[in-house]
């Protein structure tokens, strides 16, 4: 009994640390650009093995297939709105969070890791607009 015991826990541990490995992995600045321009920026940071960030997004124009075809950033600085990330979550390589700009509805997005300092980032809840993922690079 106490071998299966130690076997149960010798798993638990293994999880948790590979939960807080893959977690550091979405860990630091990731930008957006359009043409050679920053338009959106995420600061994500692993505390304590607790997910925390901002999200300082820019408006987007797709077209009808979902691709961008002209992006700007929200304030002339691309991280001048900096707003936290609510309810992170890390499932299956993927960080899950909401966004909330004034009194707005919250928005829901998926950053994926696509490669060493790349990622995807997915907006979820887009009412009907098809947009693709927007692809991330690692400051």
């Amino acid at each position: 009994m106490l071998k299966q015991f130690q076997f149960v826990l010798a798993l638990a541990l293994l999880a948790a640390v590979g939960s807080a490995d893959i977690q550091k992995g979405f860990a630091g600045v990731w930008e957006a650009t359009f043409k050679d321009h920053v338009f959106c920026v995420l600061k994500v940071a692993n505390i304590e093995n607790k997910i925390t960030g901002t999200l300082s997004p820019g408006r987007i124009t797709v077209n009808d297939q979902g691709d961008i075809t002209e992006a700007e950033p929200s304030t002339p600085e691309p991280s001048g709105k900096d707003l936290p990330i609510l309810n992170p979550q890390v499932r299956d390589n993927r960080l899950s969070f909401d966004w909330k700009e004034d009194d707005e509805e919250a928005t829901q997005f998926e950053m994926k890791i696509t490669g060493e300092g790349e990622a995807e980032l997915q907006m979820l809840n887009t009412e009907g607009h098809a947009i693709k993922p927007i692809r991330l690079k690692r400051k």
